[in-house]
């Protein structure tokens, strides 16, 4: 009796993973493009470009087929476009044939510094806005805008506002990242 309990929940256990296999290969992967724009104005936006890549596609890129979005950066980063409605942005990607679009744009750092005797501290806030749209309806899936601080000291009166600007930034991406992987469908 037990002989035959073993193998019957091995032929069960054989079967969920055939089935799992054959589900997984079915479905077809959506197309994603991802648009960062850089509106901070900052001098280093070549590498805070680099950084937000990076951690961007690491969200999507295996689960999603990724559109190439430099086209599509050029065309839309002349200007902000948090408060143009989904079917403006829509408009603008309308040749990509991208199933799912998510924008993300960084907006003007917010910098404070205090001095003491001793100390010299930083703080500088990133704000980053993220919108996931549906390109083929003209719709808005998500709109959220994310504000990240972050704060450095140092008894040395030098603290740089480009390595600031990198972790607040770094902070600001994980939160987008996190709402990119929960509400962008597959």
């Amino acid at each position: 009796m037990k002989k035959c309990n073993i193998i019957c929940l091995c032929l069960l256990v054989m079967l969920a993973l055939i089935g799992a296999t054959s589900n997984a290969q079915a479905r077809q992967k959506s197309s994603v493009l991802v648009v960062f724009n850089d509106q901070s104005g900052r001098d280093s936006g070549e590498r805070l470009r680099k950084i937000a890549h990076e951690t961007l596609y690491r969200k999507v890129e295996g689960l999603y087929n990724v559109i190439e979005s430099k086209p599509y950066e050029e065309k839309l980063n002349t200007a902000s476009h948090m408060e143009d409605t989904a079917a403006m942005l829509c408009e603008s990607i309308k040749d990509s044939n991208a199933d799912y679009f998510v924008y993300v744009e960084l907006l003007p750092f917010q910098q404070a510094e205090g001095f003491d005797l001793i100390w010299h501290s930083k703080k500088m806030t990133a704000n980053l806005g993220l919108k996931i749209l549906n390109p083929k309806e003209g719709t808005e899936i998500f709109h959220e805008t994310y504000s990240v601080e972050k704060e450095d000291d140092t008894d040395f009166f030098i603290v740089g506002s480009p390595s600031m600007a990198r972790k607040s930034l770094k902070g600001a991406l994980f939160t987008a990242g996190e709402a990119i992987s929960v509400h962008l469908p597959l």
